[in-house]
Parts: structure tokens; sequence; C-alpha cells
């Protein structure tokens, strides 16, 4: 079959968008027309937390193990793992000590996504592997960077790094706990049986785009899972369809929005008006922004 020419419609055009992706899918309304609209890629590399930092961490640390066969423990004394690890620099004590948590159980939780990668079929694999891809009837391609690809299967991992609480000690401590750091304490999450629609969409859309078997690692420091279609009916081919059609949803209500818009954005911002409690709480999809930023951005309404 011959390969057809594809134009990226006018609504992204009007906008310079030349893909999507399904992280631009997974973020509320709001904070997608903020951050990737209003904001340039230098201030949008500035948008980050402890969170975040953690994550990019931990996906280094796991994938270069595992396809170069190295130890953790080497990989965390990479210095390039190091100089990102010091060059951090936090928000506020919360999220100082969410870094400093996360770093101190890096190990554990890495250690745990390369169990999980043992309970797959042996294989070599690769690592952040590009894909773009069309689908119909979406108007722009998706852009995919791949956790892991191997010979019969595709893998994303998922870390969930512990929760911190500030909680001063009312007696002097007689036995060390490794869940604290002065003050502050932390706990670990216990991972859920069941994959995060999200998730699931993602992996839908990798698997479509490589023809291989979908997997997700979930990771914490305590706990650990892989979901395969073998233990997870919503990674069987039937439901991965329907996951890929849930994805293909969200972007085309994006488009309409773009189109209403019509290359303003400034009304792009108006039609994805933000939930002002949920800036003012902080709260995970916001805390990444730089004041300045939010300062500016919320001048476009109040």
């Amino acid at each position: 079959m011959a390969n057809h020419l594809k134009i990226i419609g006018e609504a992204y055009q009007k906008f310079n968008d030349t893909n999507t992706s399904v992280s631009a899918n997974k973020e509320p309304h709001s904070l997608r027309a903020f951050k990737r609209y209003k904001l340039n890629s230098e201030q949008r590399n500035k948008c980050t937390n402890a969170s975040l930092t953690l994550g990019t961490l931990g996906h280094d640390i796991s994938e270069k193990a595992i396809v170069k066969n190295l130890s953790v423990e080497e990989c965390i004394a990479d210095k390039e793992i190091q100089d990102k690890i010091k060059s951090y620099v936090t928000i506020d004590m919360k999220d100082q000590m969410k870094f400093e948590f996360g770093i101190k159980f890096l190990k554990d939780i890495c250690q745990n996504h390369i169990e999980n990668i043992k309970e797959l079929p042996k294989q070599k694999w690769q690592t952040e592997i590009e894909h773009i891809k069309w689908i119909d009837p979406i108007n722009v391609p998706f852009r995919m960077f791949i956790d892991l690809t191997g010979d019969t299967h595709i893998n994303d991992l998922k870390n969930k790094f512990p929760t911190v609480k500030y909680a001063p000690l009312k007696t002097k401590q007689t036995k060390e706990n490794p869940n604290r750091i002065g003050d502050w304490t932390c706990s670990h999450p216990k991972i859920d049986q069941r994959a995060f629609t999200g998730d699931l969409m993602q992996i839908a859309l990798y698997s479509h785009t490589t023809g291989l078997k979908p997997s997700l690692s979930y990771a914490s420091a305590t706990d650990r899972i892989l979901f395969t279609e073998k233990n997870c009916e919503e990674l069987q081919p039937e439901n991965l369809k329907r996951n890929l059609q849930e994805l293909i949803a969200y972007e085309i209500a994006w488009e309409k929005k773009l189109k209403a818009a019509n290359g303003s954005v400034d009304e792009l911002l108006w039609l994805n008006i933000p939930d002002f409690s949920e800036i003012r709480k902080g709260s995970f999809w916001w805390n990444s922004i730089p004041q300045e930023y939010m300062e500016d951005y919320l001048k476009t309404y109040v």
C-alpha cells in the first residue's frame, strides 16, 4: 500500500503544534493550556517538583540497570545521576523532605522494578525508543518514548515514592526509625491491585504502535506488582482497543477546544479556566509551577 502524506490539522497548526502525547492528555485541560501554550520551552523546563524529579531519576536508574545489566548501586553512583541529585532546588520544606526520603529509598524502588521485569520472558531490552504514530481521526501524530522495548514485550515504569508528614517527636527517640528524618516521617504506599486508567491508555498506545505485548511495572520501596495480560484483564487485546479509543476521545476533545480558540492563547486559557481552589492548595498538578509564572497566569482571570 502506498504511503499517504499526512497533514497536521489547521487547529494544531495555528498553535504551532507538531505532535501530541499521552502525558499531555493526562493533564487537566487548564494546566495543558497554560503550561504547553502560554509558557515557552525554557519556562516549562523550570516547572518541576520533588515528585517529577524523583520520577525521572527512578526511570533513568532502573532503565540503565536493566538494559546494561548493571547493579542499582552502580547506576545511582553514576556521575550524571549524582549531578541531577545535587542540582535539584527544592520548592519548600515539604518538597525538600519528599526529595530526601525519595533519594533515601530510591535503591529499593528501582530494585523492585528490576524484580518485576525478571517476571517477563528473558529478552534484550532497549530504552526510550522514540515513535511517531498517526491515528485517525486525530489530525496530529502522537509522539512517544517507550521506557523499555523488548523482543516480545514493552513496559512502562511507574514509581511510587514515599508520602511525607511533619511529625515532631514528643519524647526522645530511643530506636532508629528508617522512616524518619528529623521532625519528618514518611510512609510507603501500598501498590493498588488495579492499573490506573491513564497508564492503561498509555500502554495501549505503545502496544498499538509496536505490535508488542503490554506490561506495566509499579514499584514502591516496600511493594511491587507487574501487570500483564495474564493478571490484568484491562491489558487483554479487546480492552486495549477500548483504552486506546478513550485516549483518542480525549485528544478529539482537545482539538475541538483548539478550533474554538482559533490560534488565540488567551481564548484557549478562557476555554480552560482552572480550579482556583486546587491552585491555592498547591495540588500535585500545580505545585511545580514557579510563583512568578503562576502570578502572571492568574492575571488572565482575576
